[in-house]
């Protein structure tokens, strides 16, 4: 969907639920190899920290790409709609309080083309990295204008870290092979 791998195609499924078949006789004859089953190859193995990082972002990767983008495309999407007035109070009174309204309209639509463009595989990393600079932009622009929302109890601008965060782990996590 949008370009996007699921993380098990079909012919893996279908590998995984026939299992191994076939007769080792002759691998053992050519090679003198005992084959191993799945739990002695595993512990002759154990999984790495590297393992074990990559099993649970593989699975959370999915999670990821759906949220950001969601994110992204609903702030876009409610600035427009049922937070438009409170958008257009946000600057009323800061040195910007004549361009409110093409400022709130601005915002939006970059948060709608940043979400598309997260939401699309080809140009998930472009989106990504437009995400983390608006992110700043609006850290910045909100340092300036209102520094007050650094101490609102909904954290408005101290949550623009953890969402930069997430964006950097999306970006670390993008290629697929």
């Amino acid at each position: 969907v949008l370009g996007w791998r699921p993380p098990m195609r079909t012919n893996a499924a279908l590998e995984i639920s026939r299992g191994a078949t076939g007769d080792p006789g002759p691998w053992k004859a050519i090679t003198g190899i005992e084959p191993r089953g799945l739990p002695t190859a595993l512990a002759a193995n154990p999984a790495t920290v590297q393992d074990r990082w990559f099993a649970g972002l593989y699975f959370i990767k999915p999670a990821i790409f759906t949220v950001l983008p969601f994110f992204w495309i609903m702030t876009g999407i409610i600035s427009l709609t049922t937070g438009w007035q409170s958008g257009v109070q946000l600057l009323i009174g800061t040195a910007v309080s004549a361009l409110a309204a093409p400022l709130v309209i601005a915002g939006a639509l970059a948060d709608l083309v940043i979400g598309l463009l997260i939401a699309l595989r080809k140009t998930a990393r472009v989106g990504l990295w437009g995400a983390i600079g608006v992110c700043v932009f609006y850290a910045l622009a909100g340092t300036l204008l209102r520094p007050d929302l650094w101490n609102e109890p909904l954290g408005p601008l101290m949550k623009i870290l953890p969402i930069v965060l997430l964006h950097f782990v999306a970006l670390a996590i993008l290629e697929e092979r």
